[in-house]
């Protein structure tokens, strides 16, 4: 496996951990309706906080055990931003996260 695999599978045990710590970890998943959604980030049915736990932790998660090809660019931290912005003060470890994964997947 290659470093860069191993690197986002770290990071990913990192991001969970931080939307955990942060309270932002469903126990249920979003409508089976909500996962049909045509929009970024599936904005108009899922909250960031869900799109990052039900499709990016696990998308990437797949790619990366598997050793399939990676994106090759990442902005999730603007959005990030965007979206938590009540919140900014108490997920710095979150932000932190997400611009390490930018990082890795856009070097």
């Amino acid at each position: 496996m290659s470093e860069l695999h191993q690197d986002i599978i770290k990071e990913l045990g990192i991001l969970q951990f931080e939307l955990e710590s942060a309270g932002l970890w469903a126990d249920l998943a979003p409508s089976d309706e909500a996962f049909l959604s045509t929009q970024p980030f599936c904005c108009d049915l899922m909250s960031f906080s869900e799109w990052l736990q039900w499709i990016f932790i696990p998308s990437l998660m797949y790619l990366a055990e598997t050793q399939k090809a990676l994106p090759q660019k990442s902005a999730i931290l603007p959005m990030a931003e965007e979206a938590f912005t009540d919140l900014e003060g108490s997920l710095r470890g979150l932000f932190a996260s997400l611009a390490r994964m930018d990082a890795l997947l856009t070097a």
